[in-house]
This record gives C-alpha cells, structure tokens and sequence, in this order.
C-alpha cells in the first residue's frame, strides 16, 4: 500500500515489475538497473515462483536498462533447476548472452507468445 508522501515506484521494488502466472508459463518482469544491489529482489521473485509454480519460467527483459553478469549468472542458476527463457532484452542483453555463450542455455525470444511456443513443451517439475 502507498503511504502518504510515497510514490507507487518506491513501494514496489524496483528491479521487478511483476511475478505471475501466465498459461504455461511463470513470467517475472524484470526491470531498471540490475546489479549486484538489485538481485536479492530477483532472488527473492524467483525462489517464490519455483515454490509456487512447477512449469517453466521465462523473464521479461523489455524494461532492464543494464544488467551485468550477476543477472546472467542467476538466470544460468535458474536454468539448472527449471526450464527457462527470457524475451524482451535489448542489443546489450543479447549480446552479453552471445559473448559467454549462455545463448545455447538460456533462449531469448522476441516476445512472450514466442517464448511460450517454445517452453510449453517442457515437462513440468515435480515440486521440491
């Protein structure tokens, strides 16, 4: 809830915009400047999804300004216990994606609805 004097941003917390669920799929919104500062609220999105959720998860990049290798290096985490895509990330992300070769381990789609054709054929997960 937004207390007098605060913002709707400040409330929320500002490296994740939402956690759901979306057919198939667990979508977590990512968004702002992702460093090692931010990720504990990643972290935190994450854990609660695969708690939650025993299908594959994808990550909206479409509003991350910058990430470095903390991001990638959760997401490469991530991978090893579920299915996982991402869409949405920008020249930078991609080409960060490219330069270690966590393309081949992590797919980036152009959008949800590809991201979703691509993982809904994943087996889901025995819950932990």
């Amino acid at each position: 809830m937004v207390n007098r004097g605060q913002t709707f941003e400040e409330v929320i917390p500002p490296a994740v915009s939402y956690s759901r669920a979306d057919g198939e799929l667990w979508v977590i919104g990512l968004r702002g400047h992702l460093d090692p500062e931010e990720l504990d609220t990643v972290e935190d999105a994450t854990e609660d999804a695969l708690v939650r959720w025993t299908g594959p998860l994808v990550f909206d990049l479409r509003e991350v300004g910058f990430c470095d290798s903390s991001l990638l290096n959760h997401l490469l985490r991530t991978a090893r216990r579920r299915g996982v895509g991402i869409f949405g990330g920008d020249v930078t992300v991609r080409r960060l994606l490219e330069l270690t070769g966590a393309d081949r381990l992590l797919p980036s789609h152009p959008d949800l609805e590809s991201a979703r054709a691509a993982l809904s054929t994943l087996p889901r997960q025995a819950r932990p």
